[in-house]
């Protein structure tokens, strides 16, 4: 009697195991897939070094210094494209977004310039430049309210711009 024991004790075990053995494989398959599909398998032998932020800063300066002659020629199309590339560069570079801001909002590109020159802002809350062109293209949209706020705050700075931002928006206000 203690044989056929033994028997079905044997066939629970090999079945444990074939279905352990069974199970294993099936993880093995799922985690080379895995591997395959997002090509964690192996190092891609073209894979680039990312650059510091001095790198990025001195690309970002070629696009910025091609965008300004574009700007001083006044021609804004230009400069916005030199000017994206500069900010794409180095999305940190405050002054690339001001001047973003400035071509957009010279081309009519009201709300492309406003989200420029607040990205510049929010790198820098002290760029005076960015603010006084936000206040400049909130009057131009007619939004004296926010084109105010940005005045006071050229004034809390400081900034000699605030004279030119209070000029530009009194203008606005009289219609010219």
């Amino acid at each position: 009697m203690k044989p056929k024991v033994l028997m079905i004790k044997r066939k629970k075990n090999t079945g444990i195991i074939m279905a352990s053995a069974l199970m294993l494989v099936s993880i093995l398959v799922i985690i080379a897939f895995a591997f395959q599909v997002y090509g964690a398998a192996a190092p891609k032998a073209s894979t680039k070094k990312s650059k510091s932020a001095a790198e990025k800063r001195a690309e970002a300066n070629t696009y910025f210094d091609q965008g300004k002659q574009y700007k001083d020629q006044e021609n804004f199309k230009e400069a916005a494209r030199k000017y994206e590339k500069a900010v794409k560069a180095d999305p940190n570079y405050a002054a690339a977004h001001s001047n973003l801001g400035f071509s957009y909002r010279k081309q009519g590109k009201f709300n492309k310039a406003v989200r420029s020159y607040k990205k510049a802002i929010s790198l820098d809350p002290k760029l005076a430049e960015a603010h006084e062109y936000l206040g400049e293209a909130y009057a131009e949209m007619g939004k004296f309210e926010l084109a105010e706020k940005e005045l006071q705050i050229l004034r809390d700075l400081g900034s000699d711009e605030a004279d030119e931002l209070a000029e530009f928006i009194s203008k606005k206000k009289a219609g010219n």
